[in-house]
C-alpha cells in the first residue's frame, strides 16, 4: 500500500477552541522514550484521509522533518463528524505495534448456499506486527463452514508470518446458523387450514 501522508505543524499558542474555529484540530504526538509534542492539523486535510489511515502507518510531514506514526485515538462529537482532538503515536520501525484492521470474508460456505444464515460476530481484528507489515485486512475463508453451527474462531484464522492476532483465540469470528422460521399470522394459518 502507498504510504499515507498528513501535514502537521507545531501547535500555535491558542486555545483548542480558537484552533478549531480557524479550521485546525489540536493533536498530540507521543511515543516510547520521547516527550509528547503538541501539534495542529488542518481539519479538512484530516477529513480527507482514507479509511486505511486509521489502521496503517502514516507519514507526518512538518517543517521540522517527517515522522512515522499511527493514529491512536480520535475524539469526535458523537452526533457529528466533528473532530475535537487527535492522538498520534510515533512508531519505531523495529518495534512491533498493536493495531486494529478490518476482516475480509472470502470464499463461499456450502451451508449458506444450502439456505443457512451467516452470522458475523467481528468486522475487525486486533493484531500485533512491525509497522511496515500492517496488512490492509485479515482474510477469513468461509469455505470451512460446511454445516449449520459450524464456526471459525480467531485461533483458526490464518495470518502471514510476523503477524499475531491479539483477540482471544476461542472467540467466534463467524458462524453458520439455521435460518429463522417466521411463524404464520393467525390469518395465514386460517387460510392454510381452509385449503
Amino acid at each position: 500500500m502507498e504510504k499515507i501522508k498528513l501535514g502537521v505543524a507545531k501547535r500555535e499558542a491558542k486555545t483548542p477552541k480558537q484552533l478549531r474555529r480557524e479550521g485546525n484540530v489540536p493533536a498530540t504526538l507521543y511515543g516510547r522514550g520521547i516527550p509528547s509534542e503538541s501539534l495542529q492539523i488542518n481539519a479538512r486535510e484530516f477529513g480527507r484521509l482514507p479509511a486505511a489511515a486509521y489502521s496503517h502507518m502514516i507519514e507526518l510531514e512538518s517543517a521540522e522533518g517527517n515522522v512515522n506514526a499511527i493514529i491512536r485515538q480520535v475524539a469526535r462529537r458523537s452526533t457529528q463528524d466533528f473532530v475535537y482532538n487527535i492522538e498520534l503515536y510515533k512508531v519505531d520501525l523495529q518495534r512491533k505495534v498493536s493495531v486494529t484492521v478490518p476482516i475480509k470474508f472470502v470464499g463461499a460456505s456450502l451451508a449458506v448456499k444450502a439456505g443457512a444464515k451467516l452470522e458475523e460476530n467481528y468486522q475487525e481484528a486486533n493484531i500485533e506486527c512491525l509497522p511496515a507489515e500492517i496488512p490492509d485486512y485479515i482474510e477469513v475463508d468461509l469455505t470451512a463452514l460446511e454445516v449449520v453451527e459450524a464456526a471459525i474462531h480467531f485461533g483458526q484464522v490464518q495470518v502471514p508470518a510476523g503477524i499475531t492476532i491479539l483477540n482471544p483465540h476461542d472467540e467466534i469470528v463467524v458462524k453458520v446458523v439455521a435460518p429463522k422460521v417466521v411463524a404464520p399470522t393467525a390469518k395465514e394459518a386460517a387460510a392454510a387450514a381452509a385449503k
